[in-house]
């Protein structure tokens, strides 16, 4: 296993314990504006509220992109009548979660609650998913329409390399791109190198779609999807190191990016002690990378293992995700290494080519005579 840096732990403190629900972001973007002004580097929000974080040092280089979203499943106060809520869930989660849970409610962009409740009774769509709930606050509260109601579990603590936290999805993945442009950026070096920060992922790739329709990338870039997602049945292992990610429940991305990724973390492998890493379909979900690459973009996908997918616990209950901090120190070596490769990510499949094109050569007499 790598070794983890205290700074990444700190990062990943920071980011993750941020309240966030679909729609309403607005904490994670506070926070991104004010990283990007304390390291000197560029910061954009477009119409929808999407966030680009861009370093750029050099001659004109192929623009690298690493995308994760900034919300996370939770539910937003609909009605409140005295102490009686009525809650809309955002996002996906069975609908056998929820009832007797309690939650703890924010208001957005603040971090510290101010009131709690606990829910009552719950309500399901036709997929039997929850849809929302009757939730009942503590004596002598107050919540208000549009406050965030989360489920009161740790927002981060640490079990040696074990993150547990109530949104390591996609809060994680906002950190390790966070990191990348850090070190990036701390050692000057020459490149293009975005962060993009999406908005309302949970609720049906909402700002990636935008992104791609709207054709907010440049036309060259190398567009890769970062996200935490779900080892349950056997789709990974946590702990393992960082995830190639061929594709998710409906699409495979790009063959030339994903072969390119996979000789970098060869290369890194023979290169650094203790470097895992893995390649896997991960389709226990759809991912951002399938709005990019069907809209033409270059795109491939990087995600962590990430365990309790969206809170949902053992035996109906809901607890904390986890993630490895070994996993996210070693994403963002393949990331750095990405960034300093992007001009040769053409490489990867010519090469794998040669290796087919001597075999087939070799095998040709053998065949033929035989």
């Amino acid at each position: 296993m790598v070794d983890v840096p205290e700074r990444l732990r700190e990062l990943v403190r920071e980011v993750v314990s941020i309240p966030s629900a679909p729609y309403l972001e607005g904490g994670v973007r506070d926070y991104l504006r004010a990283f990007a002004a304390e390291r000197g580097l560029a910061h954009e929000e477009d119409a929808y509220g999407n966030v680009y974080i861009t370093y750029r040092r050099g001659r004109r280089r192929t623009p690298l992109v690493l995308g994760a979203h900034m919300d996370h499943p939770g539910f937003v106060v609909e009605g409140a009548r005295g102490r009686r809520l009525r809650l809309e869930f955002r996002g996906g989660l069975s609908a056998e979660y929820g009832k007797g849970e309690r939650l703890a409610l924010y208001r957005e962009g603040e971090r510290t609650p101010h009131a709690h409740a606990s829910i009552t009774s719950v309500r399901r769509d036709e997929r039997r998913r929850l849809a929302g709930a009757a939730a009942t606050l503590d004596p002598g509260e107050r919540a208000a329409e549009g406050d965030l109601a989360l489920w009161d579990v740790p927002a981060c603590r640490f079990r040696g390399d074990l993150v547990q936290a109530r949104a390591c999805d996609d809060l994680a993945g906002c950190a390790a791109v966070l990191a990348t442009l850090e070190r990036v950026a701390a050692e000057r070096r020459t490149g293009h190198l975005v962060g993009l920060f999406t908005r309302a992922e949970e609720v049906g790739l909402r700002g990636a779609s935008v992104v791609g329709r709207e054709r907010l990338l440049p036309d060259d870039a190398l567009v890769i999807a970062v996200e935490t997602s779900s080892f349950a049945g056997g789709r990974a292992v946590q702990g393992g190191g960082p995830i190639i990610r061929v594709g998710d429940a409906l699409h495979i991305f790009s063959p030339a990016l994903t072969q390119w990724m996979t000789a970098l973390a060869q290369e890194l492998a023979e290169e650094q002690d203790g470097f895992g890493w893995q390649r896997r379909l991960m389709d226990g979900g759809v991912t951002e990378a399938t709005a990019y690459d069907l809209y033409g973009y270059e795109t491939g996908a990087a995600c962590i293992a990430l365990g309790n997918y969206h809170n949902a616990g053992p035996r109906g209950r809901v607890r904390a995700e986890t993630v490895h901090l070994g996993d996210l120190e070693g994403l963002v070596r393949l990331f750095e290494r990405m960034h300093r490769e992007a001009p040769r990510s053409g490489r990867a499949l010519p090469a794998l080519l040669r290796r087919y094109d001597q075999l087939g050569r070799e095998a040709a007499p053998l065949l033929r005579g035989s």
